[in-house]
């Protein structure tokens, strides 16, 4: 089978976006079908464009005789403002569109979103080579935009929402990582709620797991650590509010990443005595090495009741590396984490309740242990991508 993927964000990039289909795209390879991947010119995190790679209009990457990466125009920038967002979006949207090229010899056609604009892509085949595309659906869009403010229920929000209605009409069917989404399509009329429906969550790849066994792990140090975007989805200040809580513990607090609210977060650091180092965001092999050398992993989002839908894919990370999570995300995430066993719940932006949660491990080194197990038997038996991408091949045969 030859799969035709595009996404705005791959590797080298970092981050959930880039790593999902990085990973499925490898997986699929490896399974002998041939990958086309469409993408921008990689510049996240940091705005700057990697090196070796150059900013043309396009460019063409083979890896090996059946994966091949397409790389579009992009638009670099820290995406503070709402106009260079929409830039950025755009940019990709029509480069991309006009390095859409034989798409006859694609037997399968995945669009991932968000930014929803990809989905403009997934009309433009459909409308002028006559293929039908698959949408693959990690975030609601412009729902979450709003839930953040940052975008107000007015016409803005309305030309989104019918934009999305347009994509949803026109797909073929939908691939989601959150069980939730399910509940959220079949809100819409037959005509989007009776399409095909796939599941395909994030999980954790076996190369990832092997580098988790082959770290060193030696810290004796008791370390917290959160890693990831450091945006407004994100539930930061309850971390360091926290910290201030357990300031006379000889407990030790990591952040590593980037985003819009990281000199925010820093800063109100700053002012407190806490045990607190930030760094900057690393490569997938150095980050593995700092989740196994901490202790617990935090993985908090705000109090906003879109976030339960929202099922962080870091948490299989940290559980793969066999680490406890504490989790400051109701819904979807509350549930998983019940049924591995694998951490504790706390409501989101309560640092009250998330510190004694980590003054729990600190206290108990069975508790720590046995959720630590718990959460890397849950992923391991449930989770493997591997496993994942040959159902996801499974069920999309069935609708072909």
């Amino acid at each position: 089978m030859h799969v035709f993927i595009i996404t705005q964000y791959f590797p080298p990039e970092i981050g959930a976006a880039a790593s999902r289909w990085g990973d499925f795209a490898k997986i699929l390879s490896d399974k002998n079908h041939k990958v086309t991947i469409l993408c921008e010119s990689p510049h996240y995190p940091n705005s700057t464009y990697f090196p070796g790679y150059n900013n043309h209009w396009v460019s063409v990457e083979k890896r090996h005789h059946n994966f091949t990466i397409i790389r579009s125009k992009a638009f670099a920038s820290n995406r503070k403002s709402f106009i260079k967002k929409i830039t950025h979006y755009l940019v990709f949207m029509m480069s991309a569109i006009t390095n859409v090229k034989n798409v006859k010899n694609y037997d399968l056609i995945i669009i991932s979103s968000p930014p929803l604009f990809t989905g403009v892509i997934g009309l433009f085949i459909k409308k002028f080579y006559k293929k039908e595309f698959w949408l693959d659906i990690r975030d609601l869009w412009p729902d979450s935009v709003l839930a953040l403010n940052q975008l107000k229920s007015g016409r803005v929000f309305k030309y989104g929402k019918s934009l999305e209605r347009m994509i949803y009409k026109n797909a073929k069917g939908f691939i989601f990582p959150v069980p939730a989404f399910k509940d959220y399509l079949s809100k819409f009329p037959s005509d989007i709620s009776s399409k095909p429906m796939i599941e395909l969550m994030n999980g954790v790849s076996k190369n990832f797991i092997n580098q988790a066994n082959n770290v060193n792990a030696k810290n004796k140090k008791f370390t917290v650590l959160y890693s990831g975007n450091m945006g407004l989805a994100q539930d930061l200040k309850t971390i360091i509010k926290a910290a201030n809580l357990l300031s006379k513990y000889e407990i030790f607090f990591e952040i590593i990443g980037q985003g819009v609210c990281k000199t925010e977060i820093v800063n109100l650091a700053k002012n407190q005595e806490i045990k607190v180092r930030f760094y900057d965001s690393k490569p997938r092999k150095e980050l593995i090495k700092s989740i196994m050398k901490s202790s617990i992993c935090l993985v908090p989002l705000k109090d906003k009741k879109l976030f339960n839908y929202a099922l962080p894919s870091k948490m299989f990370e940290y559980m793969a590396c066999g680490k406890p999570v504490i989790i400051g995300v109701d819904g979807e995430a509350k549930k998983v984490l019940k049924k591995s066993g694998g951490g504790i719940f706390v409501k989101p932006e309560d640092p009250v309740m998330l510190s004694k949660a980590i003054l729990t491990y600190f206290n108990n080194d069975e508790k720590l242990l046995e959720h630590g197990t718990n959460g890397m038997s849950y992923v391991t038996k449930n989770l493997e991508k591997e496993v994942l991408v040959s159902n996801l091949i499974e069920e999309v045969q069935k609708h072909s």
